[in-house]
């Protein structure tokens, strides 16, 4: 009988043990989890970086008549008169 309740015991010593490394909300779904989450926060970053980069663009946009002036030019290839503009295909 002692052998009989030490043998269960065990059995399910082991079963929560594997449930807690193995199972679905065990520790390699916590690694999981983190690893997502570390990767999200990395793309937010990246995106308030880019957030900042477009605040910045638009400003100038609207208030620096010369860099309105670049963007045309750069942009829609706009040129003033006795001006050659040569666009070039990269490949």
């Amino acid at each position: 009988m002692k052998r009989l309740i030490t043998c269960l015991l065990l059995v399910i010593i082991f079963y929560f043990v594997w449930l807690t490394w193995f199972g679905s909300r065990g520790d390699r779904a916590l690694r999981a989890v983190e690893s997502e989450i570390d990767r999200v926060r990395d793309h937010n970053q990246e995106l308030k970086v880019e957030n900042q980069r477009l605040s910045h663009k638009i400003r100038l946009l609207q208030s620096d008549v010369r860099y309105q002036e670049l963007v045309v030019r750069r942009e829609l290839h706009m040129i003033r008169d006795n001006e050659i503009l040569f666009v070039f295909e990269s490949n």
